[in-house]
């Protein structure tokens, strides 16, 4: 016995050895990599990802508390650090520094207020708007009300780039914190190993993409899982009302409803309906009248005619363009690819059968996975939501990628700004590769299952 406990406790300690090193490389990732150091990134990433995934090999070592205390302490680790890998937090800042001073975001174009001179001869907001890019300055915010009301709140504390950052980042680590009790509960509920949780929360993608670049996909998966919780527990108005909000985060989880209805009775689908519309039109009527609803639209739809990174059908449909007509066709195609990405999901929703807790995670998985196939932009965080969904299905595509889709990044190392498409092309062979795999091994189950069942029965 006192031998099984020496070689224990000795695992244990080489957990908390690896954890220590895992923490170190976020560290230097976060503070010493800048983004067009594309090779030191990748290298870094590759190895926190490999000890990620030896912590959850040897998760029966440490319980709960242990491995949230690592998940913690690495976020923060990232708190004071100012994001490498995207510039959106200046948009972030600058949207809610506009609530502040009375400007609707939706109002205006940063290129149109930069030229006025209460804004022109404030170094600050000269500073984000420089620091936001050519893309952010020319298109109204896309950014949902609530979303906006939350990016106020830091903006009404500090007139600084650095501490809005902070600000900005207590909100999405204390959401990131909140997915993982909200999932582990979730887990539990549908009769699922508990630790899957740490696939997600312990992943060095989530941990760089939310604490670290202060991306707000995190509070809305927080307040979606929450809603989903609510649903499944039979409590459907509460449930309307986090989907509701994580609505007005981000417009994704408005796909993912159909689903919903699937699992509930039709009279319930109905009072649920009307809570999340309730909750979405309510927050909207605070800063959207028709005029500001319209330019939200145009930069949502501009979206999809415009920008283009990281797709996998879309730019094989771009080759196509360039070989046929000797131009990017994006403006026909990719409202094209997003309509029939809609009308796949619906087909999803409608052939898909929904016979438990289990069946809503799957199929809001191939259902964003249907969206995200058909794109024509693929940032890197938002396969957050494939990822988590992923962790309540026996598919773990979603692990896999969220590895790959870091290749994506290989683009801010080249002067000027170009993809490589070799990346992508290895990126997306091995993703699909990985995914069909398991689609077809998880079939070969089902049918194994009910010819056993139906042996028995006989």
């Amino acid at each position: 016995m006192s031998q099984l406990n020496a070689f224990l406790s000795g695992r244990s300690i080489a957990a908390a050895v690896i954890s220590v090193i895992f923490m170190i490389l976020i560290y230097f990732i976060g503070f010493h990599t800048p983004r067009i150091a594309f090779e030191q990134f990748f290298l870094l990433y590759l190895a926190a990802f490999a000890l990620f995934y030896m912590l959850w090999l040897n998760r029966q070592q440490w319980d709960f508390k242990m491995f949230l205390a690592v998940a913690i302490i690495v976020r923060l680790i990232l708190l004071f650090s100012v994001p490498e890998l995207s510039n959106d937090f200046y948009r972030f800042i600058w949207d809610g520094e506009m609530i502040t001073r009375g400007i609707n975001p939706y109002a205006h174009l940063p290129n149109e207020l930069i030229s006025q001179g209460p804004i022109y001869t404030d170094q600050y907001m000269r500073v984000l708007y420089h620091g936001m890019g050519e893309l952010s300055q020319e298109h109204y915010s896309c950014y949902p009300v609530f979303n906006q009301l939350l990016f106020y709140i830091p903006a009404t504390l500090f007139d600084s780039v650095q501490y809005n950052v902070i600000g900005l980042k207590v909100i999405v680590i204390l959401a990131d914190i909140g997915v993982i009790f909200i999932g582990k509960r979730l887990l539990k509920l549908v009769n699922l190993p508990e630790h899957n949780i740490w696939l997600y929360a312990l992943n060095p993608f989530i941990i760089l993409e939310f604490a670290g670049n202060v991306h707000f996909e995190g509070v809305m998966i927080f307040f979606l899982l929450l809603g989903i919780y609510y649903i499944l527990i039979d409590k459907f108005i509460f449930g309307g009302i986090f989907f509701g909000l994580a609505i007005q985060i981000k417009l994704i989880p408005l796909m993912l409803i159909p689903f919903v209805f699937k699992y509930m009775k039709w009279k319930r689908s109905l009072g649920y309906t009307a809570t999340v519309a309730l909750v979405v039109l309510l927050l909207g009527q605070l800063m959207l009248n028709p005029k500001f609803f319209e330019n939200f639209m145009v930069s949502i739809d501009l979206f999809t005619r415009s920008f283009e990174f990281n797709a996998s059908i879309f730019y094989l449909i771009r080759e196509y363009s360039f070989a046929s007509v000797g131009y990017d066709e994006i403006a026909i195609y990719g409202p094209l690819l997003s309509k029939i990405s809609i009308v796949g999901i619906v087909i999803l929703a409608v052939v898909k059968a929904v016979k438990n807790e289990l069946s809503i995670f799957s199929g809001m998985l191939f259902a964003l996975m249907i969206y995200y196939s058909l794109a024509t932009t693929v940032h890197p965080w938002y396969i957050a939501m494939i990822l988590i969904l992923s962790v309540f299905t026996r598919y773990k595509f979603g692990l896999i990628w969220s590895l790959l889709v870091m290749l994506s990044y290989s683009a801010y190392g080249n002067e000027p700004f170009k993809e490589d498409l070799l990346f992508i092309t290895i990126e997306y062979s091995l993703l699909y590769l990985v995914m069909i795999y398991e689609i077809i091994r998880s079939t070969k189950k089902d049918d194994l299952g009910l010819q056993l069942k139906s042996f028995f029965s006989n």
